[in-house]
């Protein structure tokens, strides 16, 4: 996993508060290969025009990971974020791309095991896509 992003990858972009955290030990992971994570002060940040770009530049994917529901650091961070990767969804259709490939997260900082199933479900999901 890097810190930037690169045509043909999953982007998975990590509250720093929360996921970024969780992610310390997944670093070297093999089975994450092809995933570049970036980090964000929050996931509230995260807008949709930011989604749409990282798509149009070459991400396969958009993986938004913020704190847990009612557990945001910025109390109601995760909760835009959750509106607006709904909204740039309904774009993301609109321009005849799959919703899948833009999906949200919640994991808390101390939740690397369920960071790591959250990207390798993803992941699998891009890869079934991509299959048929």
């Amino acid at each position: 996993m890097t810190a930037k992003t690169s045509a043909g990858r999953i982007t998975a972009l990590l509250c720093e508060n929360s996921a970024w955290k969780a992610a310390a030990g997944l670093a070297s992971d093999p089975a994450l290969r092809g995933v570049d994570c970036v980090k964000v002060p929050c996931s509230g940040r995260v807008d949709e025009g930011l989604l749409l770009s990282l798509l149009e530049k070459g991400s396969v994917g958009v993986l938004v990971v913020g704190c847990p529901k009612d557990n945001c650091t910025f109390l109601r961070g995760n909760g835009q974020a959750e509106k607006r990767v709904n909204a740039a969804r309904s774009a993301v259709t609109d321009a005849g791309l799959p919703p899948g490939v833009l999906r949200m997260a919640f994991v808390s900082s101390l939740d690397s095991h369920r960071l790591r199933d959250e990207l390798l479900d993803f992941k699998r999901c891009l890869d079934d896509h991509s299959d048929t």
